[in-house]
């Protein structure tokens, strides 16, 4: 019988957020990319006051796309109609996959970063086409490298800021250069801003949407509001991609308890930017304890993950740090790292003692 599925699928795929283990009994976890201090006080609130006879329907409240224009109100002009609710960012990057792709279709975009995108754009039969950071770099994306790969037969650039694993954050000015390319060839570009809760919204690439057409927001509920359970995120984009989005979207994307909670989340913008210090301090601990072994990438140090890398090439060093009780994300799960690189998530303070002794140990 003749195959019936796609040839795409049939190839092997990375997935970091499915090889992963779970952190078992006292091991410290530090892989998946969450807020270690967890979510809003008035989260919780919200939750106790829930109406649970509200799940008898199907989800219809604008609690969430209510909030989401408020959360934004001072600085971009964004209207209900611009906005596209999602299961989680991951879930927009999959609809905006399936609405942008063509077979052979380019896609542009730095390397390492969020595998998932990657995999799911090839396995939509689209090129990806990585630009790829290098270690004596200390794995800083060089936009000038981005700029020249997009031509006019690039169907989508992607960018995530900060950018997943290494926690690197490009200014707005670098951001607007790629843009003013894209925008001069018809090219839509993702900004996604998983991480970028940690950061002041004045430096969202969300305050550029007026100003440039083909730009594309992705936002998420489950890095800085610390909800990641909830399955909660949004795009933000012009209304003709919007009503294209609908078309393939789930009417009933976003549960109504998850839109109740994300609404109360956005109730409290400090809580994601609060602990920018705590995270700083814990990575330059790091940084010392790494010594001339184990480096940090390029980092923006207010954001709560870093890609260390061993100097060893045949080390393993999730294993090593996993002897010393602290779980990371493997390296060879990020396009193109390999097993002496992790991607780290930072603990809440008074658990970095543990991952500065489990990487001084692991030297």
């Amino acid at each position: 019988m003749a195959n019936r599925f796609r040839e795409e699928l049939m190839a092997e795929t990375r997935s970091y957020a499915q090889s992963t283990p779970h952190a078992e009994g006292s091991t410290l976890d530090c892989s998946l990319g969450t807020n270690p201090y967890g979510f809003p006080a008035g989260v919780e609130q919200a939750l106790q006051e829930f109406d649970c006879r509200r799940l008898f329907s199907y989800p219809h409240g604008n609690e969430a796309r209510a909030a989401i224009v408020k959360y934004w109100e001072d600085y971009a002009f964004i209207e209900p109609e611009n906005i596209v609710q999602t299961d989680g960012s991951i879930s927009a990057l999959y609809l905006l996959c399936n609405i942008l792709a063509r077979p052979g279709a380019r896609v542009v975009g730095f390397l390492p970063t969020f595998t998932d995108m990657v995999e799911y754009a090839r396995v939509m039969g689209m090129n990806y086409v990585g630009i790829a950071t290098r270690r004596e770099e200390g794995f800083r994306r060089n936009v000038d490298r981005l700029i020249e790969a997009v031509d006019k037969d690039t169907s989508l650039v992607y960018i995530d800021n900060p950018c997943n694993p290494t926690g690197e954050s490009l200014p707005l000015e670098e951001i607007s250069r790629v843009l003013e390319k894209c925008e001069q060839l018809g090219v839509y570009t993702i900004v996604d801003e998983a991480y970028a809760d940690f950061l002041p919204r004045e430096e969202s690439a969300v305050t550029l949407g007026p100003s440039f057409h083909h730009m594309i927001s992705v936002r998420t509920f489950s890095k800085g509001y610390g909800l990641a359970g909830l399955r909660a995120g949004y795009i933000i984009s012009n209304q003709e991609l919007i009503r294209y989005l609908n078309k393939v979207s789930n009417p009933y994307m976003m549960s109504e308890l998850s839109r109740v909670l994300a609404a109360a989340a956005l109730q409290s913008p400090e809580h994601a930017v609060a602990h920018a210090a705590d995270f700083a301090a814990v990575k330059q601990a790091i940084r010392e304890a790494g010594e001339d072994v184990i480096s940090m990438a390029a980092t923006d140090d207010r954001v709560p993950i870093c890609l260390l890398t061993h100097k060893d090439p045949v080390v393993d060093l999730q294993a090593r740090l996993l002897l010393g009780d602290v779980l990371t994300c493997h390296g060879a799960d990020f396009e193109p790292l390999e097993q002496n690189s992790v991607r780290l998530r930072i603990p809440p303070a008074e658990d970095a003692p543990r991952v500065i002794a489990a990487i001084r140990a692991a030297r």
